[in-house]
């Protein structure tokens, strides 16, 4: 889901999005400050962001938990 880094002065979210009912990670991604839409959550989700670091690893966790 990692969106491509094309201007390297251009501000990267990496972020989460959390039902905070259900506690569950509805979506992960990654982009741009451009392609990040801030307006696109649902009533009682939340958007969390990560450094680089701690979103890669969670996204290789979630993934080992999928296989």
């Amino acid at each position: 889901m990692a969106a491509n880094r094309k201007d390297p002065a251009a501000k990267f979210y990496y972020f989460i999005d959390i039902d905070l009912y259900s506690r569950q990670i509805v979506s992960w991604d990654s982009g741009t400050q451009n392609n990040v839409d801030f307006g696109e959550l649902k009533n009682g989700c939340y958007r969390v962001f990560l450094s680089k670091g701690q979103y890669n690893k969670l996204v290789k966790q979630l993934e080992e938990a999928r296989a």
